[in-house]
């Protein structure tokens, strides 16, 4: 059977079973046991479709819409019978890292608005040493260079436990803040999202640059280096969701309004809990790592590096193989 027809004998059976996914996924009361038998033997027949789609060679649209279908009614079927350790744990493994490359084409919008100010700030500096002074005054300049003025660290730095647990408190309220602002900054058309992005940024760079040009490299980079991989990559997913946000509010499309805008927001939320999570973690190790004088900066080097690969293979790789398992 050709693909045409094939799509043409089971569209109506296919809208059948998404109603009932999304009448799944927005109601918090238990359904019926009948209505569960059906929306169970609706995702069989979807499934059995997608593992046909997939034999005959079918075009990659349709597979990869079928496979959302298939992983959404899943998850619907497994949380409603697994314990909150296990929904907690797929959320992590699973759901989280698949919904972050389900929208990565604002993710890797998000990517641009972040990265390109940095380098063409941190070009200007590099060009101007007085560059620096056109963004941020100068007490502030004096501020960011005794934090990381070598001569300035002591290699017999004593740690306050209290002091340390009222920084990690003060990390996570900034950091959940520029998250949090980015991502609602998405109903304003999704411009404050950009601004918020482009204009932290500027200023993450224009330090960077300025830092390592005076020679504060050595301390800037071992501070850094171990929580930015949960910090920097959390504020990109913080802009995608913001710019997702916008488009369900802006731009619905075929769909309505409010039932795109419930759609953008389900979507969302997903990302705004995994992101939230990640500044919690880069907020921890800020405050109990980062700082700590004793390990030699090769130490935390290795650590920064290794961390960055395991944030990225997370999102490379995680819950690929359950994708492939329930929807074969």
């Amino acid at each position: 059977m050709k693909e045409n027809r094939f799509i043409q004998t089971r569209e109506e059976a296919w809208n059948s079973y998404k109603t009932a996914l999304e009448a799944f996924e927005s109601s918090s009361a238990r359904q019926t046991g009948q209505s569960v038998e059906e929306f169970v033997n609706l995702y069989r027949s979807v499934s059995h479709d997608l593992t046909v789609a997939r034999t005959r060679h079918y075009g990659a649209n349709l597979i990869e819409r079928l496979n959302e279908l298939v992983v959404r009614g899943h998850n619907v079927i497994y949380f409603s019978r697994a314990g909150w350790l296990e929904k907690i744990y797929r959320f992590y493994a699973h759901t989280f890292p698949r919904e972050v490359r389900k929208h990565k084409k604002w993710v890797f919008t998000s990517l641009v608005f972040f990265v390109l100010p940095w380098l063409a700030v941190s070009y200007c500096i590099a060009k101007s040493d007085s560059f620096i002074y056109s963004i941020f005054p100068e007490q502030s300049v004096e501020q960011y260079e005794d934090m990381y003025n070598p001569d300035l660290r002591s290699p017999n730095q004593r740690f306050d436990a209290s002091q340390q647990f009222a920084m990690f408190g003060i990390y996570i309220f900034n950091n959940t803040s520029i998250g949090l602002l980015v991502f609602v900054s998405g109903i304003g058309f999704g411009l404050l999202t950009i601004f918020v992005l482009l204009s932290n940024s500027v200023y993450i760079g224009a330090i960077f640059a300025h830092l390592t040009l005076i020679g504060y490299g050595s301390t800037l980079y071992p501070f850094v280096i171990g929580h930015g991989a949960f910090e920097l990559t959390a504020v990109v997913i913080a802009g995608a969701a913001g710019l997702r946000l916008a488009v369900a509010v802006y731009f619905p499309g075929q769909l309505g309004r409010q039932t795109a805008l419930r759609q953008g927001i389900r979507e969302t939320m997903t990302l705004v809990a995994g992101f939230f999570t990640m500044f919690l973690i880069a907020a921890f190790i800020e405050a109990f790592w980062s700082p700590w004088p004793f390990p030699p900066s090769i130490i935390k080097y290795l650590v920064g590096c290794v961390l960055w690969i395991l944030v990225l293979a997370y999102f490379f790789f995680a819950g690929r193989n359950e994708i492939s398992r329930f929807a074969s």
